[in-house]
């Protein structure tokens, strides 16, 4: 999950990926940004002026919208001008609509610190009471390509709905955007009281815990399957792609394949 914020709006987009879908999302990056010399695991959306990145990232997303969630949120409208209270209560709907939906449930990768996963905890605990694997991931957009689609889209959204002086209609924008706050008010007013109150305990998981300098090492770190909670986590043992080269053979991903073994 991610959240951006331009002006007075905030969008926070889900991304539900199983790890099978990841290569499909990274190769479609790497396809649709080739043309603005956009680089997965190096860039990320503000490496890049809105107008310039727009079309692309409107080609990944329209290639997976049933794995994106996404709600938007207007000062102006809405109320409310703390972000990281928003956010959190954005993703806590996201989460809960998708945990009742799938039979088993996913991690959640918040994007950001212990300051950012907490209230997410807590906004999540006012709706269910059960919580999956809940995990933090200082600059996921590097290091997970659901991450990185995340960021482009909740990026874009904010740009295009901050770009207008009424809330863009249904069908204007590529994947609809809802006013969380309006469109989902019981859930909204359960999720953010619940941030109000003693928050519940946030421990995060014995996930790999590693942290990548350089391109490749970033994508080692996504093989594993490993998290940056934070700066000082220890680097992979070895910044060799060759392992996640011969997987993405084996899955028949030969193209994206020759990509990561050029870097």
């Amino acid at each position: 999950m991610d959240a951006s914020t331009v002006g007075d709006t905030t969008v926070t987009a889900a991304v539900y990926a199983s790890r099978e879908l990841e290569p499909a999302i990274l190769e479609a990056i790497y396809d649709h940004g080739s043309g603005i010399g956009f680089k997965p695991f190096y860039n990320k959306a503000n490496d890049y002026e809105h107008a310039v990145r727009r079309d692309f990232t409107e080609a990944v997303l329209q290639e997976f919208p049933e794995h994106i969630r996404v709600f938007s949120h207007r000062q102006s409208l809405d109320g409310n001008e703390d972000t990281q209270q928003v956010e959190a209560v954005h993703s806590a709907i996201h989460v809960h609509d998708i945990l009742n939906t799938v039979a088993e449930p996913p991690a959640v990768i918040v994007d950001g610190n212990e300051q950012q996963a907490k209230p997410f905890v807590a906004a999540l605990g006012g709706l269910r009471d059960d919580r999956p694997l809940v995990a933090h991931c200082q600059k996921s957009e590097f290091y997970y390509p659901a991450a990185l689609l995340a960021d482009l889209v909740s990026n874009h959204l904010a740009h295009r709905i901050n770009s207008t002086d009424t809330m863009p209609r249904a069908g204007e924008l590529v994947i609809p955007a809802p006013r969380a706050k309006h469109h989902r008010g019981q859930d909204w007013g359960q999720a953010i009281s619940a941030t109000y109150r003693n928050s519940p305990e946030y421990t995060p998981p014995t996930l790999p815990a590693l942290r990548g300098n350089t391109v490749r090492e970033r994508v080692n770190c996504w093989y594993e399957g490993a998290v940056m909670p934070h700066e000082g986590v220890d680097e992979p043992m070895s910044d060799s792609v060759t392992r996640v080269v011969n997987a993405l053979q084996r899955n028949g991903y030969d193209d994206l394949a020759e990509k990561l073994r050029e870097l």
